[in-house]
């Protein structure tokens, strides 16, 4: 063939395989064509397409040949137990290199290993072209002549554009294969969801139903399939609107439903209805609108949520009873007390004549004296008890009114230190207490805040062992009082530490020891503190003993009284103990002469020890 003629069939070639490689989505189809009309062209009788293998990287016969195979029965025999690796004999220079392989004489070319396995292949030129796809060489096409040949490069230049070509076949193929299967794994997953997904054209007719659908509307896909959706799943009071607004979305583009979720009703073919979540969107494909929506029956929902509006209103019946009763309880409290408190204050005034000795009201013997005391004692207990029931009721942080006033902390001590002197007295405890040179005056009620000092005194009282010492340290740190009360007593477990403030809370050693009490004083005790902005903190080691501090600002509180959040450190370690004064007013030393009492100066701290 003229080199003209040549030239122009090589153009025309292209043109085909190129026309061809647009049009085709099957690649096995357009690679034995090109096959074909590669032989043709340049007069050789076969054509062979290798492919990858479906596991590695090994290149095999995919036993698809151009011309009169059954004439080379050794070439196809040993063409099919041949695999090519990566580098390894003509078919896998070309995979590794991406460039066309020329073999003058296979007899004597040491990369066409098939001639030494079979001599008589009755084939001596061969050449072979990669097929190249977007991630690399997808296949290789092989050729062979009867005749020695000498190297064409025009021809494998033009057959390595050819092979471009053939691979956006492969590409194309691989992209629809993908489609295909993600679109047969979406259908999957569409059809086996819990819930109800339906399709339907622009008319309004069902093009789609999976078998949620089914289940949830009581009517079989084929049913369904071309019913216009109006009249299968909505109730009939609904349809107009329906149809109405779809005709809106079609002619102008707009919808108040597309895109949300909305709480609609079902129908059923029976009749029945019921409630349904359902979301809708849109697609255009080939120019037409179609509409798509999950459905979701929320029957058991609604039914649920009826159940919780029942229980809240149960609730809120129980909450407004349980107020009610609260309300009743407290005034059944306030009054029996207030009842008590009178005839109480009454006998323990008369049983104070009768034991007054110099009043000479009655002489008591040694045995009436001991039962007069112990009368008084108990009279004096229930009256303290009258006193709590009545104070908890009162006293409140968030309601508590406190009339701020400057109050010497060395008072407050001093008084708290002798109400509780006669509890003291009977245990045989003695108070040691401590006022730092910077403890001066805090803001706040003297009655209250006397009377949570003593309740912490009280505390310490009866959990001490007779006859140890408790101690009651005043000082100043930044803008604070802390007093604080130590005991060496029993001390309070880890897991009882949170609850100790909380009403009528009595630890285990309490109930085990029936210790004295009904477990208010450190709650009202707590509520003074907050409603002065001030907190109470305690620290404990069981079997060693408990620190209760009561930490108060030294500057008024604010109109909201300052008071802390009940979650901060009331219960917390830490402004406990072991604190010097700091510089500030000047304290007088106190006079021993004066009061009686015994003091040991130390580092400019004065300690004053009670003994009753």
């Amino acid at each position: 063939m003229a080199g003209t003629q040549r030239d122009a069939a090589l153009v025309a070639l292209f043109d085909e395989i190129t026309s061809l490689a647009q049009a085709s989505d099957d690649f096995e189809a357009a690679a034995h064509a090109t096959l074909g009309s590669v032989c043709e062209l340049i007069g050789w009788p076969l054509g062979h397409l290798w492919v990858p293998a479906d596991l590695g990287d090994d290149f095999v016969s995919a036993d698809i040949w151009a011309g009169s195979i059954e004439d080379f029965p050794a070439l196809r025999e040993v063409t099919l137990r041949t695999l090519f690796s990566p580098g390894t004999g003509t078919i896998g220079q070309v995979v590794t290199t991406g460039k066309p392989v020329w073999s003058r004489d296979v007899t004597a070319d040491p990369l066409f290993f098939r001639a030494q396995q079979e001599r008589d292949l009755r084939v001596r030129a061969a050449f072979a072209f990669p097929v190249v796809a977007a991630d690399g060489v997808a296949a290789v096409l092989e050729f062979f002549s009867e005749q020695a040949a000498e190297r064409d490069e025009p021809l494998l230049r033009m057959l390595t554009a050819l092979g471009h070509q053939l691979g956006r076949v492969i590409d194309r193929q691989r992209v629809h294969q993908l489609v295909e299967g993600n679109r047969h794994r979406l259908r999957q997953l569409i059809e086996t969801s819990m819930e109800a997904f339906i399709s339907m054209d622009a008319a309004g007719r069902i093009t789609e139903w999976n078998a949620a659908a089914e289940r949830m509307f009581d009517r079989p896909r084929q049913e369904a399939l071309g019913r216009l959706l109006h009249e299968t799943i909505v109730p009939p009071r609904y349809r107009k609107a329906e149809e109405a607004g779809r005709a809106r979305f079609l002619s102008t583009g707009r919808s108040n439903v597309l895109g949300r979720r909305l709480e609609l009703a079902g129908w059923r073919p029976d009749g029945s209805e019921f409630p349904i979540e359902i979301v809708v969107w849109a697609t255009r494909e080939d120019g037409e609108w179609a509409f798509h929506s999950f459905v979701h029956d929320i029957t058991d929902r609604r039914r649920a949520e009826q159940a919780l509006r029942q229980a809240y209103e149960a609730e809120q019946a129980t909450v407004t009873r349980l107020k009610e009763l609260d309300a009743a309880k407290d005034a059944f409290i306030a009054t029996v007390s207030h009842e008590l408190r009178t005839p109480l204050t009454s006998l323990i005034g008369y049983l104070e004549v009768v034991s007054d000795a110099d009043a000479g009201v009655v002489e008591a013997s040694p045995p009436g004296r001991r039962m007069l005391d112990a009368m008084i004692r108990n009279a004096a207990r229930l009256q303290d008890l009258v006193e709590d029931l009545l104070a908890i009721n009162s006293i409140n942080p968030d309601r508590l009114e406190v009339d701020a006033a400057p109050v010497p902390v060395g008072e407050i001590v001093e008084e708290a230190v002798r109400v509780t002197a006669a509890a003291a007295r009977d245990s045989g405890h003695g108070f040691q207490v401590r006022l730092d040179a910077g403890a001066g005056h805090v803001p706040g009620d003297r009655d209250l805040l006397v009377r949570a000092v003593g309740a912490l005194l009280s505390n310490a009282v009866r959990y001490s062992a007779t006859g140890t010492p408790i101690t009651v340290h005043a000082s100043a740190a930044g803008q604070q009082v802390a007093i604080a009360v130590t005991d060496t007593g029993a001390g309070i477990d880890t897991d009882e530490l949170p609850h100790v403030f909380e009403r009528f809370y009595r630890t285990r050693y309490a109930h085990e020891h029936a210790i004295q009490g009904v477990g208010l004083g450190l709650t009202i005790a707590e509520a003074i503190a907050e409603a002065h902005g001030g907190t109470i903190t305690v620290v404990s080691t069981p079997g060693e003993g408990s620190t209760f501090t009561l930490n108060l600002p030294v500057s008024a509180p604010g109109p909201d009284r300052g008071r802390p959040g009940r979650p901060g450190g009331r219960r917390t370690a830490g402004g406990v103990g072991g604190r010097t004064g700091r510089a500030g007013r000047a304290v007088p030393a106190p006079d021993p002469a004066r009061d009686g009492h015994t003091y040991t100066r130390t580092f400019g701290v004065y300690t004053r020890t009670h003994e009753f």
